[in-house]
């Protein structure tokens, strides 16, 4: 991390990672790192891996300055509000409340930096995805909730209707950033709850001898 830390904002950097896991591809994986400032946050680093024959990606954010666990909180109650900042890393959780949307990282969860907005067209087009699957199955039911899900989101992107949007992380890499957003600090037990995403919790070493 301290490498990190030193480096230029708008650095872009290159790096060679290898062979591609998925394809086998040799020396076709790399990564791309941009460091830029984001105001009132501070400085982050975005990273894609890329493999340049099968076209594999993933992405992940990741904080240059140290940021403690918290859970932050917006509710958007106009188009003004679609634009504040979504900085989400593969350990963060966003919710979406009065649609009852959960978005938790899992094994190949990706990092962001978006707003609203972008999110909002992110939960559009896999509903889109599942009401299809769903229809194909004759599951009438859900493709039902669907339309109503995509409906009440079209509502909130025009301002008619109010959506609470948070966002969770125990690594402290995920925020909220604007003028309307509201920030604590996470209990442990919010923080034992939380997923991890593709990261693994490692016990302290006096702990693990004491078992």
């Amino acid at each position: 991390m301290g490498e990190e830390k030193g480096k230029e904002t708008g650095e872009i950097q290159v790096l060679p990672l290898g062979d591609c896991p998925i394809c086998g591809g040799k020396g076709t994986l790399k990564v791309i790192q941009h460091i830029h400032e984001i105001p009132y946050f501070g400085k982050v680093m975005e990273s894609t891996i890329i493999c340049d024959r099968c076209g594999y990606r993933n992405a992940d954010v990741m904080m240059l300055e140290d940021r403690p666990p918290k859970l932050y909180t917006v509710k958007v109650e106009n188009e003004k509000d679609l634009f504040t900042r979504v900085v989400r890393s593969k350990s963060g959780t966003i919710e979406l409340e009065e649609i009852g949307v959960k978005i938790e990282p899992g094994p190949a969860a990706e990092g962001f930096v978006s707003n609203i907005e972008g999110v909002l067209e992110r939960v559009r087009e896999t509903l889109l995805i599942a009401k299809e699957f769903r229809k194909q199955e004759g599951d009438e039911e859900a493709v039902k909730k669907s339309d109503e899900i995509l409906e009440y989101i079209e509502e909130v992107k025009e301002g008619k209707k109010p959506l609470t949007v948070k966002i969770a992380d125990p690594l402290g890499n995920s925020a909220l950033i604007g003028e309307k957003v509201k920030s604590r600090f996470l209990t442990q037990e919010e923080i034992d709850s939380l997923s991890l995403g593709p990261y693994v919790k490692v016990e302290p070493e006096e702990k693990a001898d004491q078992r």
